[in-house]
């Protein structure tokens, strides 16, 4: 079940963003004027993690967490870093990932938990990416 941690609500005097978490998934969600503007979701913590990124200029991140994305771009070394994203072959689908967080939300606001359901009934699957953890909650 996802739980809110209120503490990161106002880290930094940053209130514009939330994070929800349990044993196996991470919802971190910013905001603008309390408008969800993009989310980043970690599943199957436990077994083999995967991410899922959105935003809403650009919808969902077809291969890279912004922070890897950044790095290549100030180094120039795109295809060195390929390694370390492995592409995830055995994704989950749409509506198994989808149904897999709305049981999990039940501690979320409706709004809010409907809010992301429908973006992850969007989610195009097959550009998942196996991320290190450590890699992702750097970038926050």
């Amino acid at each position: 079940m996802l739980k809110e941690i209120s503490g990161f609500r106002d880290c930094g005097g940053r209130s514009n963003r939330r994070l929800f978490t349990d044993s196996d998934m991470d919802l971190y969600v910013w905001f603008n004027e309390a408008v969800p503007e993009r989310f980043h979701f970690t599943y199957n913590k436990q077994a083999n993690p995967r991410s899922v990124s959105w935003n809403n200029e650009t919808g969902f991140e077809q291969r890279r967490s912004a922070q890897v994305k950044a790095l290549t771009m100030m180094t120039g070394l795109l295809h060195m870093l390929d390694p370390f994203l492995i592409r995830d072959e055995g994704d989950t689908p749409a509506p198994v990932l989808a149904y897999r967080f709305l049981h999990a939300s039940n501690q979320i606001a409706p709004w809010l938990a409907d809010f992301i359901y429908a973006r992850l009934l969007e989610y195009p699957g097959r550009n998942a990416i196996h991320l290190d953890q450590g890699t992702v909650l750097g970038s926050f």
